[in-house]
């Protein structure tokens, strides 16, 4: 969607977008059956193409100003703030992943991936 807005349209206002339209191809993409494999390989692909776009984008892009729709606030944002959201949103849901891995009592890969550096410091360390 933030290509979308940004790049294919290059958007200066979200009033009049099609949020609807867009969100029902996300939901039919989402009821697409695959196996892991390829749900591995889609973050893979998507994740390696959205981070190549960004790459791309110029300081005076990021800048520009974005009116949202009447009635939201702020009224406008940067493109920056918009696509960092995307971050954010990311941020939002693995912090739930972890807090459902510590309720059924898994450890989370980055507190092991911790815990393994600390060991590693503490025996290296002269008794």
């Amino acid at each position: 969607m933030q290509e979308q807005i940004h790049g294919t349209e290059r958007r200066t206002t979200l009033e009049g977008f099609d949020f609807p339209s867009v969100f029902g191809r996300l939901i039919g993409e989402e009821q697409t059956p695959r196996t892991k494999a390829q749900i591995i390989s889609l973050l893979r692909d998507e994740g390696d193409r959205f981070s190549a776009w960004l790459e791309g984008l110029s300081d005076e892009f990021l800048g520009e100003r974005v009116s949202m729709p009447p009635g939201m606030t702020p009224a406008n944002k940067t493109r920056f703030e918009m696509i960092l959201g995307v971050k954010e949103h990311e941020m939002h849901h693995r912090g739930q992943l972890m807090l459902i891995e510590r309720m059924v009592g898994i450890v989370p890969h980055l507190t092991r991936e911790m815990q393994a550096r600390m060991s590693g410091t503490a025996a290296s360390r002269p008794a």
